[in-house]
């Protein structure tokens, strides 16, 4: 299955070629909710939806808990979620501490494997034409 794509129509102000721009942008289809995706594990192991769903919910929970002591939380081949900060600059050194921390953030890097999978990813326009739409 491919990955879903829309056209927009955009203004660019700087660089080489400013104007009117047409570029492209993720159609991002249904979310996939926690249910779904218990179900899905259950049929394609011998693990049942109640067993997978504890895991993963003890998953979210630890995860959670470890990013927020600062540690890095990695899955393998899929990647790892890493804490940062966001933190606001100081003049001094005295000045930077706790108090100018702005917020504790999360990112996901994903593994060499899998981006590498993403590079294999195919595309298509997204149909968005609306049965009973007049303009």
């Amino acid at each position: 299955m491919a990955i879903k794509f829309v056209k927009t129509k955009r203004h660019i102000l700087f660089g080489n070629n400013p104007g009117e721009k047409y570029v492209v942008r993720l159609h991002r289809s249904s979310d996939v909710s926690m249910d779904q995706l218990c179900e899905e594990i259950s049929h394609s192991t011998t693990v049942s939806y109640p067993d997978v769903l504890a895991v993963l919910k003890a998953m979210e929970i630890h995860l959670a808990s470890h990013i927020q002591r600062g540690s890095a939380v990695k899955f393998g081949l899929l990647g790892a979620f890493i804490p940062s900060l966001r933190a606001t600059a100081m003049e001094s050194a005295e000045d930077a501490n706790a108090n100018s921390i702005k917020r504790l953030t999360c990112r996901f890097y994903p593994s060499v494997s899998f981006k590498r999978s993403l590079a294999k990813a195919k595309y298509e326009e997204a149909n968005l034409d609306i049965k009973g739409l007049v303009l």
